[in-house]
């Protein structure tokens, strides 16, 4: 409980002083996008009304299957300046998203570039003040707490178990430490470079296999000493990761056990960890109140436990405005997430590899 709130104290909104025009640098917005015909145009017509002096929108249509390119197209004629690139096929030893970074990268311009996933749509200011966070805190990456938007059941129950889970396990105050690479975090709809710093840690080439290279990004930058902040950016974002139950189970399915490094003993270990403090003290009390009722130190003890689990809870949904049902629902999302971790783990583990958008990735035989 304690980092839990004092994550939150670390996250507060902070103001910044504005910036003159002048100091503001040219701003490279790139943005990857496979069959996303149900998001592209919110996130082109959000980036192309910035409230920002100088920057190029570019975008990727990674080869998909779907009505990405032609909305795209119809996107362009109005708005000229964009620039539309269209994918090359996948290499060998690449995971999609990588190559789409790296071949965005290639024709940017820009001395800071920002790389912003296809299901954000950003408020007009999100440019603006993010660079102005990324100056006055000498970021070299700067990555964002977007707005999660949910819609269906399914969202509502599993999507605020990822803010939970990183606010109760990761302290944060060591996050924009240097030298502490093993508490880093990238968050893959908004990651914001110096592009000096992005081309010391290497690239997107330094982590072209990695399923979740915005986490692994983050470590590049601490591993050579560059600062990595991270902020409160619900006043600049919204993101709808996930549209349903399926796309929530193949995407988190995709991206827990390549999160640990494809370590079993780890993915295990932290599983059985995350079932003892979030999930087992509710089938405790209920075990122990199904069988009598007597105040004993038992039952206090479990009361308590269940008190601050709800009480975190509570004060994370306020923070992150992420609704009242997954907090009522608890005990039932923090029983989902391991069981898509154990997904994840056998998807690997079968030889099936993790499956996302068409493709399949199997680390075991798609090594750097």
């Amino acid at each position: 409980m304690l980092i839990c709130i004092w994550n939150l104290y670390i996250l507060r909104r902070k103001s910044y002083t504005a910036l003159p025009d002048s100091d503001l640098p040219f701003v490279s917005v790139l943005v990857p996008a496979r069959n996303e015909e149900h998001n592209i145009s919110a996130i082109i017509n959000s980036l192309l009304i910035q409230d920002y002096p100088s920057y190029e929108v570019i975008v990727l249509n990674d080869n998909s299957e779907d009505n990405t390119g032609a909305i795209l197209d119809e996107i362009k004629k109005a708005h000229p300046e964009l620039i539309i690139l269209n994918g090359k096929p996948l290499e060998k030893g690449w995971t999609g998203k990588c190559f789409a970074c790296k071949q965005l990268v290639d024709v940017s311009k820009g001395s800071y570039i920002l790389f912003t996933d296809a299901d954000t749509i950003h408020n007009p200011n999100s440019l603006r003040d993010s660079v102005t966070i990324a100056l006055t805190r000498n970021a070299d990456m700067l990555t964002l707490f977007p707005k999660i938007q949910m819609v269906t059941f399914a969202e509502k129950l599993i999507m605020p178990m990822l803010w939970f889970t990183v606010l109760m396990l990761l302290p944060f105050y060591f996050v924009d430490k240097k030298g502490f690479i093993k508490f880093s975090i990238g968050m893959g709809p908004f990651m914001l470079f110096r592009k000096t710093a992005y081309e010391k840690i290497g690239g997107h080439v330094s982590v072209k296999n990695a399923i979740v290279e915005d986490v692994w990004l983050a470590r590049k930058i601490k591993e050579h000493g560059l600062q990595l902040v991270v902020e409160d950016g619900r006043q600049m974002l919204m993101v709808r990761m996930y549209r349903n139950l399926k796309e929530i189970w193949n995407g988190f399915s995709k991206n827990i056990f390549a999160g640990f490094e494809f370590s079993s003993v780890a993915l295990f270990s932290v599983n059985l960890v995350y079932l003892l403090l979030f999930f087992l003290p509710f089938m405790l009390l209920i075990i122990r109140l199904s069988l009598h009722f007597s105040i004993d130190n038992l039952l206090i003890l479990l009361l308590l436990q269940v008190i601050f689990l709800y009480f975190c809870r509570f004060i994370i949904s306020a923070k992150f405005k992420l609704g009242i049902v997954s907090t009522i629902l608890h005990p039932l999302g923090a029983l989902i997430v391991p069981i898509i971790a154990l997904n994840s783990w056998r998807w690997i583990k079968a030889a099936a590899g993790a499956k996302w958008k068409g493709r399949i990735y199997n680390p075991v035989k798609n090594k750097v």
